[in-house]
């Protein structure tokens, strides 16, 4: 895992992952723009943040930005800087996937409509057509897509055109979860950036240090949030969306004392708290997620590896289900590939609920 003792130490908005902040000073610095970045890494590691604090810092008006060593700062002080700083305040403050609004005139903003499985060519286009307009402050021109691995084939195509022939000083920042779904063209056309899951002790001494929580808060969303410091920081800020886990976490606990039409109850609940179309498919996604971390946990605990689960919030609980389940270490890993088989199938577009019922009834 890359070196994090730069990252800490610097202005930057990153837990961890420093080579991405030293890689992007240093562009800076030298004045090594690329035309396309590709931001890949799993959700919640501050991709979107760093984006946003990258696209700042080369649209910041100030010949002289603050540099502490190699790494550069955006100055806060000019219009530019103002400007993105009007337009944090207007998003909704949920972590890393904050809905930054674009109101700066040389920055633009591309993400799926909601409830969209894709993002379309026609988005794409317009997009195109804002990043070849002039820029208003004579600088860089800079585009975000977020969710690139949604981009529909007709999209994708529609970007590769720009990117085959780069304008000057115009920077367009890919941010992906899933580098597969790219085209193998636009990644060979761009600069991809690996996000990696951040230690759980710089995570946990970030939460002291930054968010002055308690030691035993630190140490369970430092181990629940899997080496995602923005998504161990949304456990914390807001309340409803850790409620909604421990509840997916818990009722999958309740299954092994449960008869067949109360696990479907629970199910029922489940699907309750989602709306309709690729939210619906959404909501199954992550408790299949949350359900596959449980039964890792029960693993590790039958491995005697207790120091190492990740949901130190129940262990307990945990402790006392090893045996409910009648299952031992074989009888597990049938689980977690249950679970994996139903992430396929929603990925399918399978009915969500059917296949939740379907792992509640035969687990």
């Amino acid at each position: 895992m890359p070196d994090t003792k730069l990252g800490e130490n610097s202005n930057w908005p990153l837990v961890g992952n420093s080579h991405i902040i030293d890689f992007l000073s240093k562009s800076i610095v030298n004045d090594k723009i690329v035309g396309s970045y590709i931001f890949f890494g799993l959700q919640d590691l501050g991709k979107t943040t760093v984006a946003n604090y990258f696209a700042k810092s080369l649209l910041c008006q100030s010949k002289a930005k603050f540099r502490k060593g190699d790494i550069v700062s955006p100055c806060g002080q000019c219009i530019s800087c103002q400007t993105f700083a009007r337009a944090k305040k207007n998003s909704s403050g949920d972590g890393e996937e904050d809905r930054f609004e674009a109101i700066h005139g040389d920055f633009h903003l591309l993400e799926k409509g909601r409830d969209k499985k894709n993002i379309s060519i026609e988005q794409v286009r317009e997009f195109i057509k804002d990043l070849n307009l002039s820029s208003f402050l004579g600088s860089y021109k800079v585009g975000m897509i977020k969710e690139a691995d949604s981009l529909s084939l007709g999209a994708a195509n529609a970007l590769l055109k720009t990117l085959e022939e780069p304008k000057e000083k115009v920077v367009i920042i890919l941010i992906a979860a899933n580098l597969e779904s790219i085209p193998a063209t636009i990644i060979s056309r761009s600069q991809v950036l690996n996000f990696y899951p951040v230690k759980t002790d710089i995570i946990y001494n970030y939460l002291l240090r930054e968010h002055k929580v308690s030691r035993s808060l630190a140490k369970n969303l430092s181990k629940i949030c899997l080496g995602r410091p923005a998504l161990a920081v949304k456990f914390l800020k807001d309340k409803d969306f850790y409620k909604d886990y421990t509840d997916k976490v818990n009722i999958f606990l309740d299954f092994s004392g449960q008869d067949i039409n109360e696990r479907l109850a629970g199910i029922e609940k489940i699907i309750r708290g989602g709306a309709s179309g690729q939210e619906y498919n959404k909501t199954a996604l992550k408790a299949l997620e949350i359900w596959q971390g449980l039964v890792r946990d029960l693993l590790l605990l039958d491995l005697g590896h207790k120091d190492l689960i990740q949901h130190h919030i129940v262990v307990e609980e945990l402790a006392k289900q090893r045996g409910k389940f009648g299952l031992g270490a074989n009888g597990l890993l049938r689980i977690i590939r249950s679970l994996e088989e139903g992430k396929e199938y929603l990925k399918a577009n399978v009915n969500p609920k059917l296949v939740l019922e379907n792992i509640a009834v035969n687990i």
